[in-house]
C-alpha cells in the first residue's frame, strides 16, 4: 500500500469541472486498489505539512494556488503532475504564441515541471505544445481521461435516445471557449440550435445528448475537452476544430458503445502508469546551495582564471558551476575538463552554433539545479568570499529575492580581486537600492537571487534583448513585487569594456530606451530626470 497525497486547488466538492471529475475518479480508483490517498487543496499547503509527509507519494492537479514555498519542497520529493492545462506559462494561454512556442521570458514553474518524475498529458496535442515549450524528457501522454463506470453507463442509456436536428451549443462566459463563435457558425449555416448551460454535471449531458450535433470551437487550445469526448460517446457528432486536444487522438473516430468500451479499458491503463511511476525506485535528490551559471564564445584567454576564482570562493563545495559553451572554436574544452575532472560539481555543455549570452544563461539556469543562482563573466573576478558575503543575507531573510555588492572597475586583464589596485567603483555601485535608482542596472556583475524569481517572472528575455538582458529581468522582477538589497561591501572587479561593460551604440541604446519606457512607472522621479536622454534614440 502507498501513501498518497493528491493536491490541487480544487476538488469535485468545491466545483464540477472536467478535470475535477477526473481526479476524482483517479483518487476513487487507487483508493480501491488499496493506496492510501488523501486529499489537499494547494492554498492549504505548507512547508510542514511537506515535511510531516515527506515519505508520500504527490500527485499534483491544478496548482495556481500552490505557494512557491510549497512547489520548490516539493521539488525535493517524489511527485507527478497531473491535470494541469498550461500552468508553465505566464498568461495560461499558449495561443497567444505562433505555433504555440511562447516566448522564454513567459516560462514560469519550470524547475517545478522539471523535478516532477513525471509530467501527465491529457493528450498527444497537450504534450507536443509543452514539450515544444519546456523541451523536458519526462512529458507523457495519457492519452485520454477518466470516467466513472456510473457516469459510462448513463452515457450509454443516454446514447440510445432519439435526436433531434438541432445542433447543441455549450453555452460558457468563459471567452476561450468560442460561444459566440459557435452561434455565429450556426447562424452562417443556417442551423437550428440550443444554447446548453452549464450546471447539474448530469442535466446537462442529458440535453447535450437530445441533439444531433455539438458545434464546440475553441479559441484556445484544449487539453483534451471533456465534453467533445462525452458527446462522441452519446453519438452526437462533432464539429469543432484542430484545438481540440481529442481530436488529435486515434480513438476520436469512435462514437457511442465503442468509445465507451474504449474508456473503461483507458481507466485500467491511465491508473496502472500512474502506479508504475509511484513504485518505480525513488531517486534521492541533493541539490546544492548555489548555483553558478557561465556562458561564453571564444573564452580561452580567461578561463583559466575564471575557473581558478570560482574554484577559491569560499563556499565552493557546497555549489555547482553550469558552464554552457557555445562552439568556441579554441581549448576551452581541454581547460574546462582539467576542472572538472578533479571537481565533480562543475558541468559542461557544449553547443555546436554560436548563440547570444542571454540565450547561453538561460540555458544554463534551466540545466542548474539550486534554489539560488548566480552568474560569473568569463572576465570578471570575485572577493575570495563573495558568495558566501551574499549568501549570508538571504539565508535568514526569505523576504529578499536578491542581493549584491558593490564591483570595483579595472582595465588589466585576468587580473584578480585580491590583486588589483584599482579604487574606481563601478557606476551602480554609488546607487542604494529603491525602484527609482533602477534607472541603472544595480545588480550589476555580482548578483545573487533565488530561482523563485525566474519561476514567477520567466527567463530572460532572448526574444527582445541583446544588450539589456539583465536590466530588462530585474526590472521585470522588481515591477511583479521581488525584494533586493544591496550589500555595502566590495564583492566583484569588473573588466571595463568587457561583456558587463558594452560599447556604445545606437541599437544598443534603442533597447535600454524601449525598456525604460516600458517600465516608466518604476522610476518616479528619475523617470522626468532620464525621459529626454532616452527619447533621442527612438526617434519621436
Amino acid at each position: 500500500m502507498n501513501k498518497i497525497i493528491f493536491i490541487c486547488d480544487f476538488f469535485l466538492e468545491h466545483i464540477v469541472g472536467g478535470g475535477e471529475l477526473s481526479d476524482n475518479e483517479l483518487i476513487n480508483i487507487l483508493t480501491a486498489k488499496n493506496h492510501d490517498v488523501k486529499k489537499i487543496q494547494s492554498h492549504l499547503v505548507t512547508e510542514n505539512f511537506l515535511d510531516d509527509h515527506s515519505d508520500c507519494f504527490f500527485i499534483v492537479g491544478n496548482f495556481i494556488n500552490l505557494p512557491y514555498v510549497c512547489k520548490r519542497k516539493l521539488t525535493n520529493l517524489e511527485y507527478i503532475i497531473y491535470e494541469h492545462d498550461h500552468k508553465y506559462l505566464k498568461s495560461r494561454n499558449p495561443a497567444n504564441y505562433r505555433n504555440f512556442k511562447a516566448p522564454i521570458r513567459d516560462i514560469i514553474n519550470y524547475s517545478f515541471y522539471k523535478n516532477a518524475k513525471k509530467v501527465l498529458c491529457q493528450s498527444k496535442f497537450h504534450k507536443e505544445i509543452m514539450t515544444l515549450n519546456l523541451d523536458l524528457d519526462n512529458i507523457e501522454s495519457v492519452g485520454g481521461n477518466l470516467w466513472s463506470i456510473e457516469t459510462l453507463s448513463h452515457l450509454a442509456e443516454l446514447s440510445s435516445g432519439d435526436k433531434v436536428d438541432k445542433c447543441s451549443i455549450m453555452k460558457s462566459s468563459t471567452g476561450h471557449k468560442n460561444t459566440s463563435g459557435a452561434v455565429q457558425y450556426c447562424e452562417s449555416k443556417k442551423l437550428e440550435y440550443e444554447l446548453i448551460q452549464d450546471g447539474d454535471y448530469f442535466s446537462f449531458l442529458e440535453k447535450l445528448s437530445k441533439n444531433r450535433r455539438l458545434v464546440f470551437l475553441p479559441k484556445t487550445p484544449e487539453t483534451l475537452s471533456r465534453v467533445v469526448v462525452e458527446a462522441r460517446m452519446m453519438g452526437v457528432s462533432v464539429i469543432t476544430n484542430s484545438l481540440v486536444g481529442a481530436s488529435s487522438e486515434p480513438w476520436f473516430k469512435m462514437k457511442g458503445e465503442e468509445l465507451i468500451e474504449y474508456m473503461v479499458k483507458k481507466r485500467e491503463e491511465i491508473t496502472s502508469l500512474v502506479e508504475l511511476i509511484i513504485d518505480a525506485p525513488k531517486v534521492k535528490k541533493e541539490k546544492p546551495l548555489i548555483s553558478i551559471i557561465g556562458t561564453f564564445y571564444k573564452g580561452e584567454k580567461f578561463l583559466e582564471g575564471y575557473l581558478q576564482d570560482l574554484v577559491e570562493q569560499t563556499i565552493f563545495d557546497k555549489c555547482e558551476v553550469v558552464l554552457v559553451d557555445t562552439g568556441s572554436p579554441g581549448r576551452e574544452k581541454e581547460i574546462i575538463e582539467k576542472y572538472s575532472s578533479k571537481y565533480s560539481n562543475i558541468k559542461y555543455y557544449r553547443y555546436d552554433e554560436r548563440l547570444r549570452p542571454t540565450v547561453g544563461f538561460n540555458l544554463a539556469i534551466k540545466k542548474s539545479s539550486a534554489d539560488l543562482i548566480s552568474w560569473a563573466f568569463l572576465d570578471d573576478r570575485r572577493r575570495h568570499d563573495c558568495l558566501e558575503v551574499l549568501y549570508g543575507e538571504l539565508k535568514d531573510n526569505n523576504n529578499i529575492d536578491l542581493v549584491y555588492g558593490d564591483s570595483l572597475l579595472t582595465d588589466v586583464e585576468n587580473e584578480r580581486f585580491d590583486e588589483t589596485k584599482s579604487k574606481r567603483l563601478a557606476e551602480h555601485s554609488s546607487f542604494e537600492f529603491s525602484k527609482e535608482n533602477m534607472i541603472k542596472c544595480l545588480p550589476g556583475i555580482v548578483p545573487l537571487w533565488r530561482r523563485k524569481i525566474h519561476e514567477n517572472n520567466g527567463f530572460f528575455d532572448q526574444d527582445g534583448c541583446n544588450f539589456a538582458d539583465d536590466w530588462e529581468m530585474w526590472l521585470r522582477a522588481v515591477d511583479s513585487g521581488s525584494v533586493f538589497k544591496k550589500v555595502n561591501e566590495v564583492v566583484g572587479l569588473c573588466l571595463e569594456g568587457g561583456r558587463s561593460q558594452q560599447k556604445d551604440n545606437l541599437e544598443q541604446r534603442k533597447e535600454e530606451a524601449g525598456i525604460f519606457f516600458k517600465y516608466a512607472h518604476l522610476f518616479g522621479h528619475n523617470y522626468q530626470k532620464y525621459r529626454q536622454y532616452f527619447q533621442q534614440f527612438l526617434g519621436t
